[in-house]
């Protein structure tokens, strides 16, 4: 929420200077290159080259509501940067001498020390924060839904850091959980004995000169102040500027994978992913889990389904059988059949393999053909969408996208059976932030979360 780098920012980019400091001269005692004259430059540059580049990416901005997985996607885009200057240095100074296995080291080490630093140093901060220390206090400006949103999430966020002074609107909402301040003229007054750190603005009632007064009052006390746009009802996250003809022009939605260079991006990872784990895994586990699924129960190893892809074009999606060869999809009374908790349809395997999500893994085979993607909203079969594009809002926009084998939906919990409109509502809105917000760094994020997950075990993977 307050992305900057504060005391505790500047402290972890210190440590973390002390740790490549380390690093560097470890390797170079292992890989028997010494210390000399050059090696001051060659390490100055990496120091300065971490500093600057470590203030590009953000990488000690205050993520107060990251989880660590964000961060660490963050300090490994800054070691790649870090591999690129040292390559650069080296070819400028000529300098070959037990380069290529100092390098090895010095990276590997890096990597390695400064990711269990950090992740334990989240562990501790968090700690520290749900205990109170290192917090933000916040008063919200205005009462609506979105005020509730920010308020639960807080309240069972202690790791966050927030305190929630108080909230000023209009009239009372008798919310026990957070305090009332009265509206703007008896807040001002009751400011003066307040330590506020930020206001929060959520309500779309001020008019533009009481929004003024407060950025007023706010500035010349050195509060921070955010506004939240309340544009709920058209679902937007983030406009897009453009110009039509000389005039601005607002794109509700942003859409990221438009462009072609980051289509082009997509599809070389996908297919570079997919040729992998075709050959590197799936090459030797194809046998064995075809042999394993005939003799759980007779039928094909396949299940081969219709399903929308992007635009609504059908496409054939592959799977390990995991249900019983003779279950059907569409009951009697013609509604689309979803697997639910202890589904009899289910074989006993099958149970296993959707657990782990290994029946998943022929669908590298249609991210291969390109008409999935390795992390997207995850395809619907047919008669599926016919039922549920008609009850779910926005429920098409998903299809602008391939389909992918896992999504931000899937790792954010809403994975299996949704049999209430409002769990398939809720699977809708997060494809559509994917959509919205999609970057290279959110795929990696995703498949490492999904992976994680697969070892951890899911509630929902049945």
């Amino acid at each position: 929420m307050d992305n900057r780098i504060n005391r505790i920012g500047y402290l972890r980019l210190f440590t973390d200077i002390i740790i490549l400091i380390l690093c560097f001269f470890i390797a170079s005692v292992i890989s028997q290159r010494g210390f000399g004259e050059r090696d001051k430059l060659i390490l100055g540059a990496f120091v300065v080259g971490w500093y600057f580049s470590s203030k590009i990416i953000k990488v000690y901005d205050e993520f107060r509501t990251e989880k660590f997985i964000g961060e660490m996607l963050l300090l490994l885009e800054n070691i790649l940067i870090q591999i690129i200057i040292a390559g650069q240095v080296y070819f400028l100074l000529n300098e070959h001498l037990y380069a290529r296995t100092f390098l090895a080291w010095y990276i590997s080490l890096f990597t390695v020390i400064i990711i269990i630093k950090s992740y334990f140093s989240k562990k501790i901060l968090n700690y520290y924060r749900a205990k109170g220390g290192n917090s933000r206090s916040l008063v919200l400006i205005g009462k609506n839904h979105i005020t509730d949103k920010i308020i639960d999430q807080i309240l069972i966020s202690p790791q966050f850091g927030f305190r929630i002074l108080g909230v000023v609107s209009k009239n009372d909402s008798k919310d026990d959980r957070v305090k009332y301040l009265g509206y703007l003229e008896q807040f001002y007054s009751n400011l003066e004995g307040m330590q506020v750190d930020d206001l929060i603005i959520t309500s779309d009632k001020l008019t533009h000169e009481m929004l003024r007064q407060i950025l007023v009052y706010a500035d010349a006390r050195a509060i921070r102040t955010r506004v939240i746009p309340n544009f709920d009802s058209l679902y937007q996250n983030r406009f897009q500027l453009q110009t039509f003809g000389g005039y601005p022009l607002i794109s509700i939605r942003r859409e990221p994978l438009q462009e072609i260079q980051w289509r082009l991006i997509k599809r070389i990872f996908d297919f570079t992913f997919s040729v992998l784990v075709i050959f590197g895994i799936f090459s030797w586990l194809f046998p064995l889990m075809a042999l394993l699924i005939k003799i759980d129960s007779k039928g094909p190893v396949l299940f081969i389904q219709d399903r929308w892809g992007i635009n609504g074009k059908r496409f054939r999606f592959y799977k390990f059988r995991s249900m019983r060869a003779e279950s059907k999809d569409v009951t009697e009374s013609g509604e689309f059949n979803q697997a639910r908790q202890n589904d009899p349809r289910i074989t006993k395997l099958g149970a296993f393999l959707r657990r782990t999500s290994l029946d998943e893994l022929p669908q590298f085979f249609n991210v291969f053909l390109g008409n999935m993607s390795v992390v997207g909203p995850r395809p619907h079969a047919h008669e599926h969408n016919l039922r549920t594009y008609k009850v779910i809002d926005k429920y098409m926009i998903r299809h602008w996208v391939k389909p992918g084998i896992t999504g931000w939906a899937q790792i954010n919990g809403f994975r299996g059976e949704t049999n209430t409109n409002e769990l398939m509502q809720k699977r809708v809105d997060l494809d559509i932030w994917y959509i919205e917000n999609w970057n290279f760094w959110l795929d990696i994020k995703i498949i490492l979360m999904t992976v994680y997950n697969a070892i951890k075990g899911e509630a929902n993977a049945y």
